[in-house]
Order: structure tokens, then C-alpha cells, then sequence
């Protein structure tokens, strides 16, 4: 009976959010790390190359605005008419 109970808590833990040390996971939501777009509920993973990270976004424009971060505007990028972020929200991607 024991090894039962024990293997149904090892089995119940499998889907949890974060790990001890490591931080929370990522969920796919707008501005999260992303490393491809099946990362992303958008299904848009863009790097910014020259800021040094992949973020989930999704399209802007002068009509349609981006989506605070937390709190803080996020910019549309005039180049690639998508929102903008200074940073991507602090969390990892699982593999």
C-alpha cells in the first residue's frame, strides 16, 4: 500500500508550474520567452535580435495598440508592426 501512495505522488507532481530553484515556466502568454511559436498562444515567437531575446507578441498598428506588460507600455515596432517589449516576462521555457 505504501509504493502505491508513493508512486500516485510522484505521478501528481508531474504537472507542476515551477521547479524549485529554477523560477516559473513559462504559459505562452503575451511577452513571455518563447523559442519557437508553438511557445506562443499567439503562435508568434520574434526575436529581437539586437535587444538579445525571443518574446511571445502579436501584431500592432497605429489602430490596434500592444498590450501593457505589468503594468508598463509595450511599444508597436513601426519595422515589424509588432508589439515591442523593453524586456520578455522572467521565465523559462521547457523543452
Amino acid at each position: 500500500m505504501r509504493i502505491l501512495l508513493a508512486v500516485v505522488l510522484v505521478v501528481g507532481c508531474a504537472g507542476d508550474e515551477t521547479d524549485v530553484g529554477k523560477g516559473a515556466v513559462c504559459t505562452g502568454v503575451l511577452y513571455d520567452n518563447c523559442a519557437s511559436e508553438h511557445d506562443c498562444m499567439s503562435n508568434d515567437c520574434h526575436t529581437f535580435a539586437v535587444e538579445g531575446f525571443n518574446v511571445c507578441t502579436q501584431p500592432c498598428s497605429a489602430t490596434i495598440p500592444c498590450p501593457d506588460l505589468d503594468g508598463a507600455a509595450v511599444a508597436c515596432d513601426s519595422v515589424t508592426g509588432v508589439c515591442k517589449p523593453t524586456a520578455s516576462r522572467v521565465c523559462r521555457v521547457l523543452p
